[in-house]
């Protein structure tokens, strides 16, 4: 087996040991086990559990990168439909993984990320100001997270849209009349 497809298969592996056991309630010696290969082996091509989960969130991360670096330059209603693009896309895996508590905490981790996300409330802030911004990015990331959650991992016809009113909305409220 070519060292492409063995990594690949060790992806799929411990994304289905980690959707079903959890990112802490699945080893090393788990992945390697239903590979059917030693642990040596797999190492062989990940350096960690945490780099397969990197691997797995790949696409998300760059584009979250993406975001944060676009941030400034683009308009509010942009960066969070990029934002829930990024949340629904790459398979749903952040709306998977991401009520796991412990890879909640891998992320949690990473300085990059905070700094990312800290970029982005930045640019939305303006004049709405901090806290509408930080509420803003949770409906867009939280509130694609449960809508996916509630709809087998699956962001529904017309569900964007209806998300990103609402991130838009926490921005920027209607006035009180």
């Amino acid at each position: 087996m070519s060292a492409d497809r063995t990594r690949a298969r060790i992806l799929d592996i411990a994304g289905e040991l980690f959707r079903t056991q959890g990112y802490a309630g699945t080893s090393i010696a788990d992945i390697a086990k239903r590979l059917g290969s030693s642990k040596a082996a797999l190492y062989y091509h990940f350096a960690s559990k945490e780099k397969i989960l990197d691997a797995l969130l790949d696409d998300a991360l760059r584009a979250h990168a993406g975001i944060a670096a676009l941030a400034g330059d683009a308009d509010p209603e942009a960066v969070l439909a990029a934002l829930i693009d990024m949340v629904a896309g790459a398979g749903g895996l952040l709306a998977i993984f991401g009520d796991d508590p412990s890879v909640q905490a891998v992320l949690a981790g990473r300085a990059e990320l905070r700094e990312r996300d800290g970029r982005i409330a930045a640019a939305l802030a303006g004049p709405g100001g901090r806290v509408r911004a930080l509420a803003a990015l949770a409906v867009a990331k939280e509130g694609t997270k449960a809508v996916m959650a509630a709809n087998g991992g699956a962001l529904p016809d017309g569900a964007r849209d209806d998300l990103l009113a609402a991130a838009l909305r926490a921005l920027n409220p209607e006035p009180p009349r």
